[in-house]
């Protein structure tokens, strides 16, 4: 009788641990990851854009334009041969605006980005863009890293507009220790991130200096998931 009760014993802790071992095996597959890791949206000193993002294991992109609203779409897919998982594509601004978008086909994220800025084909040589580069990167925490450089002779202040809820850069003429700025931004839950690069540009009047200044936002950026508007 001992004897019986010792093989059901150990039949019941035998079934326990095929039963989890088995769980183990099942969990992973049932766990879903996103394909998009994280991007960055640029600008270089040309004024031209770029995108660069990162995919998890398995992730394929292809860009689609779409001409009815003129958004760059990303579209995001399994794939068994992924070529390599950090993609690079060449944005072009239409008019003044720069729309893109990602659509995860595994799952219901939907970063989208919206620029509002000058077309790098239409700006003069002798322009007076305060502004030389910039580049906002979303660190797939709900964080955003924005990493800029200004020309020489410009100073740089950081204001947060509770009532427009925007991160302002304000460019203006003046004495600066470095031309180079990195800022970690977090948006609101549920809302998206705005920064805008307000530029006070100083008047001229035939010629001659004015105390008088025009302020200008461009570059306009709003990052966020689902739909969003500048």
């Amino acid at each position: 009788m001992k004897n019986l009760n010792l093989l059901v014993l150990v039949a019941s802790i035998t079934f326990v641990f095929s039963s989890c071992s088995s769980n183990e095996t099942i969990l992973p597959e049932e766990q879903s990851l996103d394909l998009l890791k994280t991007y960055t949206i640029k600008r270089d000193a040309s004024g031209a854009y770029s995108l660069d993002f990162d995919l998890n294991n398995g992730g394929k992109a292809e860009k689609v334009l779409n001409t009815e609203t003129k958004t760059n779409q990303i579209y995001l897919y399994s794939s068994d041969d992924q070529s390599s998982s950090r993609v690079t594509q060449d944005l072009t601004i239409e008019g003044t605006q720069l729309k893109v978008g990602f659509v995860d086909t595994t799952s219901d994220k939907l970063p989208q980005i919206m620029i509002t800025d000058d077309n790098p084909k239409l700006l003069s040589k002798n322009n007076n863009k305060k502004l030389n580069d910039y580049s906002i990167t979303s660190n797939g925490d709900g964080t955003y890293s924005l990493d800029f450089n200004v020309k020489r002779n410009v100073k740089v202040d950081f204001v947060y507009n509770n009532e427009l809820s925007v991160y302002e850069v304000h460019l203006e003429d003046g004495k600066s220790k470095s031309t180079s700025f990195t800022r970690v931004l977090e948006n609101e839950d549920g809302k998206p991130l705005k920064v805008d690069f307000v530029n006070h540009n100083r008047n001229s009047n035939k010629g001659e200096e004015s105390l008088a200044y025009s302020i200008i936002r461009k570059p306009k950026v709003t990052v966020g998931e689902g739909s969003i508007s500048l």
